[in-house]
């Protein structure tokens, strides 16, 4: 906690699917779709054909920049209820050079809550977190825990 406040930066957790990128298994897509993956964006580096995870992945406009920008202002990291080698491996596809995330990648496999993200694996003092996230059940699981409803409350009243 005081390295970042020395930095002055905050705490990002981040995300990964409908947040910094979409992706879909190969057996999703239709036989009018499989050749899209051979077309221009593909070649570009916006789409990616993961084939050990036997998936399609396409970045979401400006992510990489986004990323950048973001670094000078968090610490980051990944946040994702996809299985381990997933989330490694969409790290790797978003960070090349592991200037951004580096080891700070939490996985489902890493959670003590099945099926929820629980923010006690982020080991950062919470009123220092910022959480992007596209889930709805983000927040509701924030308010579910007594813990994170008492910090809430304290900190916007409880009208």
């Amino acid at each position: 906690m005081k390295n970042l406040l020395c930095r002055k930066k905050l705490y990002l957790v981040l995300d990964l699917d409908h947040t910094l990128l979409n992706s879909t298994t190969l057996n999703r897509l239709s036989q009018e779709e499989m050749p899209i993956i051979t077309q221009k964006s593909y070649l570009e580096g916006s789409l990616f054909m993961m084939e050990q995870l036997q998936m399609v992945t396409k970045l979401r406009p400006f992510v990489r920049t986004f990323l950048k920008e973001a670094s000078e202002i968090f610490d980051m990291c990944i946040y994702t209820m996809g299985d381990r080698s997933y989330a490694l491996e969409m790290a790797r596809l978003l960070d090349p050079q592991r200037e951004y995330f580096n080891a700070n990648v939490i996985s489902r496999d890493d959670g003590t809550r099945r099926r929820k993200k629980d923010l006690r694996m982020v080991l950062e003092k919470e009123s220092a977190i910022l959480i992007l996230d596209d889930t709805e059940r983000v927040s509701a699981l924030l308010i579910s825990d007594l813990f994170w409803l008492n910090y809430l409350i304290g900190m916007f009243g409880d009208s």
